[in-house]
């Protein structure tokens, strides 16, 4: 019985070792950011002039050699925590930015992409174009088919997506406190401006798609059902 529960434990042990060696190594891993707000996890291959070379891990028995041009990366950290910064200021190139205040700008975009999330903006979008497109095939004129999913689909549905991601989409500047990593970083223009351009994006994209998928939702439903209740 004695050597059964030492076999047990002994074989816990062994799976707790394997764990944590496991996730140290998918700990320490390299980190690079990039300056459109995205952080991606992998170790560096090599880098020549115009490009950085990244393995990135897709799944655990796959990884993939991305390779990222240099002006669109802010900034590498190795396993160590030292980190490189490779983007500097150059207005030739479009780099008005010091490294410091795109350094908030980068913040601020991981923020956004951490903490706003979509779902709300496309249910919104979705009830506006399932509505818009609801009314827009309704028979109104012609008596004897008059009723929901009758009629044809107008321009009314075609422009509904582009009209969601512009009224539910609507941009604006506020950022919310619940957001923010370190309540600081909304002193800076640098960071707000870079949070609200993921924030604005993802509203309209989301609001956008929300808005197809309720016309196209209708008009599917319209088709089969004029294919199977035709008018007489």
């Amino acid at each position: 019985m004695d050597l059964f529960k030492l076999k047990i434990t002994m074989g816990f042990m062994l799976k707790l070792v394997v764990f944590l060696f496991v996730s140290l190594s998918f700990s320490a891993q390299d980190s690079l950011a990039l300056i459109s707000g995205k952080s991606i996890l992998g170790e560096l291959s090599y880098q020549d002039h115009q490009f950085l070379y990244f393995n990135k891990k897709i799944n655990e028995n796959k990884i993939k050699l991305i390779r990222y041009p240099l002006r669109l990366v802010y900034s590498l950290t190795d396993q160590n925590s030292k980190t490189e910064v490779f983007y500097h200021k150059n207005p030739t190139n479009g780099n008005y930015l010091s490294q410091d205040q795109m350094k908030l700008f980068v913040l601020g975009e991981q923020d956004a992409l951490r903490q706003f999330k979509r779902g709300y903006h496309f249910l919104l979008g979705l009830g506006f174009g399932l509505t818009a497109s609801i009314l827009d095939t309704y028979e109104f004129s012609n008596v004897a088919c008059k009723g929901y999913f009758n009629d044809s689909p107008s321009i009314i549905s075609i422009a509904t997506p582009f009209l969601s991601s512009v009224i539910i989409g609507f941009p604006n500047k506020k950022v919310r406190k619940a957001y923010v990593s370190k309540g600081h970083y909304l002193e800076s223009k640098f960071y707000r401006t870079g949070f609200n351009r993921v924030k604005n994006y993802r509203k309209t994209s989301s609001a956008f798609i929300g808005g197809l998928s309720g016309v196209f939702s209708v008009l599917v439903v319209t088709f089969v059902h004029r294919k199977n209740n035709p008018c007489p």
